[in-house]
């Protein structure tokens, strides 16, 4: 995601304030109940969004996303709808327009949303896609003073029953595994089952700002989607612009706390405010096995490494373990607590996410999903460098 340096130069005036005012500081106070009952009425509570049962989630790392939306795409009987921030021409955007077109030939309906600020060649996807036969749409057409008011919500929905979020952008960065400075870190999640219809809900109504008329009954299929035993608890948390507080800023401090012995991060824009700085301390001192991954001098933001490493000390003090991924920009937004909580999502630890942009994030309560994601950070962490409040020190010369 490139931005540019005046929007930068927002970014981090607002994101240093690690210890700087706001004119709200949210606290998210009282314990967060560990029974299911209990936290899903926590969730209910500070996001307006309930839990869901009977859903099928599914991990992926890296460029495996594409040829499963693929896969879907090939099987679509009525719609696919698509919102992103990045869809930008060459690989694999050519080859999913062509999977696209294939369907839409045989009368699916197409939905493409795009933010014009990411999504920064348009003249070129735009056409192709409508080729493709997508109904195609821009998302805040850009004027002249290039609001920062942006849809970075990431989401792939077919047939209303198979729903797709994460990190992901359609660039040749989200293909290959992660290997080079060339293949971005990320992870995404497929899902079935009811919470589908709140990921499609998400969709609808960014497709209504921009013009588009209500979805049909057979988009939200997945309301009558039937429960599956042993599926999973999930819940999309959808956020919208706030200047004061928004749902993306509650959530990961609803995560963060409700963790009691584990609290793993993955942020690739790790630039927490004051609230959630002091609640990582916190969670730290309580005994709660904090660990933060974050990007190395490979950001595609390199600012954003540097200010990430001003919370460095407080953290490494209270205890938290700090890792850099070395080999590529560290793309994903995910937070693993305890043995059975995971949040994936769009969601970046940055005044953007919190209060200029649409965001989201799927909440799955559930041990399998949560092994996968702990198997997932186990190997970024072998992968990356561990650094420290005395590591911080010896390069920046302060001790």
């Amino acid at each position: 995601m490139k931005i540019h340096p005046w929007a930068l130069a927002l970014l981090l005036s607002s994101a240093c304030a690690t210890n700087g005012a706001r004119t709200s500081d949210f606290v998210l106070r009282g314990e967060i109940p560990a029974d299911p009952e209990g936290l899903g009425l926590a969730l209910y509570q500070t996001l307006g969004t309930p839990f869901t049962e009977g859903n099928q989630v599914e991990w992926i790392d890296n460029g495996a996303l594409f040829e499963l939306i693929a896969k879907d795409v090939r099987t679509a009987k009525s719609s696919i709808n698509i919102v992103l921030f990045i869809w930008r021409s060459g690989e694999p955007g050519d080859s999913l327009a062509r999977e696209i077109a294939q369907r839409t030939k045989e009368g699916v309906v197409c939905r493409v949303l795009l933010d014009p600020f990411g999504s920064n060649d348009l003249e070129i996807v735009k056409p192709q896609l409508e080729r493709a036969g997508c109904d195609v749409r821009i998302f805040r057409p850009l004027p002249a003073d290039e609001t920062l008011a942006r849809n970075h919500r990431k989401l792939v929905i077919v047939d209303g029953r198979v729903g797709y979020t994460g990190g992901f952008g359609v660039h040749t960065v989200w293909l290959g595994d992660a290997r080079n400075e060339n293949e971005w870190r990320d992870v995404a999640v497929r899902a079935e089952g009811p919470v589908v219809a709140q990921m499609q809900q998400a969709f609808a109504e960014n497709w209504q700002e921009m013009g588009g008329v209500l979805l049909p009954a057979s988009d939200f299929a997945a309301l009558h989607a039937p429960v599956k035993a042993g599926g999973a608890r999930a819940a999309y948390v959808s956020s919208t612009p706030n200047p004061e507080l928004s749902r993306a800023e509650r959530s990961i401090l609803l995560m963060c706390k409700a963790a009691r012995s584990r609290l793993w991060i993955g942020q690739s824009y790790f630039t927490p405010t004051s609230s959630l700085l002091e609640l990582l301390v916190q969670q730290a001192h309580s005994g709660v096995d904090t660990r933060v991954l974050a990007p190395g001098d490979k950001n595609d933001q390199p600012a954003i490494t540097l200010t990430q490493r001003l919370s460095y000390p407080d953290l490494a003090t209270a205890g938290v373990r700090l890792w850099e991924w070395p080999i590529s920009m560290m793309h994903s937004k995910v937070i693993l607590a305890d043995d059975h909580l995971v949040m994936v999502g769009s969601i970046n630890f940055d005044i953007l996410s919190y209060r200029l942009m649409e965001e989201g994030a799927l909440i799955v309560d559930d041990k399998a999903f949560a092994r996968q994601a702990e198997r997932a950070f186990l190997s970024d962490f072998q992968k990356s460098v561990e650094v420290g409040q005395r590591w911080y020190g010896s390069r920046y010369g302060k001790e």
